[in-house]
């Protein structure tokens, strides 16, 4: 049988393209495979034009190369930061000095204009000391815990922009000029509590931030106050 397929010459190729000037502008990708010619001097050839879309095309992917990298850098950088942290919390002998401790750090290694500490109970609130940080108490089934559903029931921390009513609840005097926010549950299973560290800057805490070691941060921080509770009402 013979075959039905008729080959294509290179008049109706050219025809095609007079007939369609415009073609190479709806179709850009073809201008990477084609194999061309410089132009003649004080006029733009196809090879210039492939050239420049190659161009363009590798700058964007230095971005994307780049962007992972200093993506990368600020996870070990963060990650070197919560490992400094646990230690020094490890290391307080009771809550007045693990909290304090914990608010002077963050403020200090973690570039926080803010931190706000909101611990949950459920029969009778925690014996706590006196101190002057962002630090409450909230019954475990407070109606005004409802906006923070979703976070807490994912059990994972979110970094990026909160709702006004949640800036409100964990910053209520300074929740206008709070930008962005990294926003972990304490423990799980339950959840013995919120930390949240502020930045007044809009890109400081963002959601390319790893969350893995702000997981971590607050596993050991519930481990610590369940501790240092106990042993308070035990003196």
């Amino acid at each position: 049988m013979g075959d039905d397929k008729q080959a294509i010459t290179a008049q109706q190729v050219s025809d095609y393209l007079a007939a369609h000037p415009d073609f190479f502008e709806h179709n850009t990708e073809i201008l990477e495979v084609l194999e061309l010619s410089s132009a003649p001097e004080g006029t733009i050839s196809l090879a210039q034009r492939q050239t420049a879309r190659l161009n363009a095309k590798n700058s964007q992917l230095q971005e994307q190369l780049q962007t992972l990298i200093d993506n990368a850098r600020q996870n070990m950088d963060l990650q070197a930061r919560v490992h400094e942290l646990c230690l020094q919390l490890m290391d307080a002998h009771d809550l007045t000095t693990l909290l304090p401790g914990l608010f002077v750090t963050l403020k200090q290694q973690f570039s926080a204009d803010e931190v706000a500490l909101r611990l949950f109970y459920g029969e009778s609130e925690h014996v706590l000391p006196l101190n002057e940080e962002n630090i409450s108490q909230l019954h475990i089934d407070d109606n005004s815990l409802k906006i923070f559903d979703k976070v807490l029931g994912k059990h994972k921390p979110v970094c990026g922009r909160l709702s006004n009513a949640q800036k409100t609840l964990l910053f209520p005097t300074s929740h206008e000029k709070v930008a962005s926010i990294a926003c972990l549950p304490i423990g799980h299973e339950p959840c013995g509590g919120l930390l949240a560290i502020a930045s007044y800057e809009q890109n400081r805490f963002d959601s390319n931030m790893a969350t893995d070691y702000l997981s971590f941060l607050g596993e050991v921080l519930m481990r610590l106050l369940r501790t240092h509770y106990h042993l308070t009402h035990d003196q």
